[in-house]
């Protein structure tokens, strides 16, 4: 009867380890495939603008991402740079513009500037919301874009203006005396994720 005990206890031992073992590497398996995904999102900016050609940024301008993690939903304190200059090994040994751990989940993250796709320009006559630039995002989401300087600006009459800070109320006057000026410049982002559009 001991004998049969004993036998009993190691079967069921045996099955609990063979348990926990596939446990570990589902979940393992899991997060690889979570880290495996990207989603493609692009930042859009609206302004108020009189006497505005156009507005846009350099290759190597820097965009300040507020980001949330995809898998715990826990968001970033600060916002944290993004440029095309910036360059670090990713998650998956490519070379991403952001890498980040999340503080909630330990899990590390990347985002990157679209390889494929310039930054845009903000033109007069267009929509509301027009692509500045292109994100794509493993395991975290951006939230919010915070506007800054960095920008130029171009007058119909081909007068170009560098730096510009568009946080706040920008003006200017062009080669002609006309005077040219941005306002409530606001940033908000689309993209694609799971097949439906999303905008915020």
């Amino acid at each position: 009867l001991a004998t049969a005990t004993k036998r009993s206890r190691r079967v069921a031992q045996g099955r609990i380890a063979s348990s926990l073992n596939l446990l570990f590497t589902f979940a393992f398996f899991l997060s690889l495939s979570s880290q495996a995904f990207s989603t493609m999102i692009d930042l859009l900016l609206s302004v108020e603008a009189e006497n505005v050609g156009k507005i846009g940024v350099e290759a190597g301008h820097a965009f300040f991402l507020r980001l949330r993690c995809t898998q715990c939903q826990e968001d970033s304190p600060n916002a944290v740079g993004v440029s095309r200059e910036m360059k670090v090994e990713g998650i998956r040994g490519a070379s991403v513009n952001l890498q980040i751990k999340c503080k909630g989940c330990g899990r590390v993250h990347d985002v990157s500037l679209d390889s494929e796709r310039p930054e845009g320009e903000w033109e007069a006559g267009g929509p509301d919301g027009q692509r500045i630039a292109s994100f794509e995002c493993r395991g975290m989401e951006p939230m919010e874009c915070e506007v800054r300087d960095g920008f130029y600006v171009v007058a119909p009459d081909g007068t170009k203006f560098e730096d510009a800070d568009l946080s706040d109320d920008w003006m200017e006057v062009d080669a002609k005396g006309n005077p040219i000026s941005i306002s409530n410049a606001k940033y908000s982002f689309v993209g694609t994720k799971g097949g439906g559009k999303k905008k915020k």
